[in-house]
């Protein structure tokens, strides 16, 4: 995982690959989810609310479209 901190406008910069995005920002990058896992989930234990998780995302390349999870 390699934690940046991009605007979401530059997001064809990481075509293929895991981002972590949190107020429109792009906070980390990296070739699995489960690199970036840390960043977007939490142990259901944890009572801190959802609204400080970034989200995750596969950056589609060029002449793909959208991934459906």
């Amino acid at each position: 995982m390699k934690k940046v901190n991009i605007s979401t406008t530059e997001m064809d910069k990481f075509a293929g690959k895991w981002v972590a995005i949190f107020n429109n920002r792009i906070i980390a990058v990296g070739d699995t989810l489960n690199e970036i896992s840390p960043l977007v989930s939490k142990n259901i234990n944890d009572k801190t609310p959802d609204e400080k998780l970034a989200t995750a995302f596969k950056v589609p390349y060029k002449d793909e479209g959208p991934y459906v999870l």
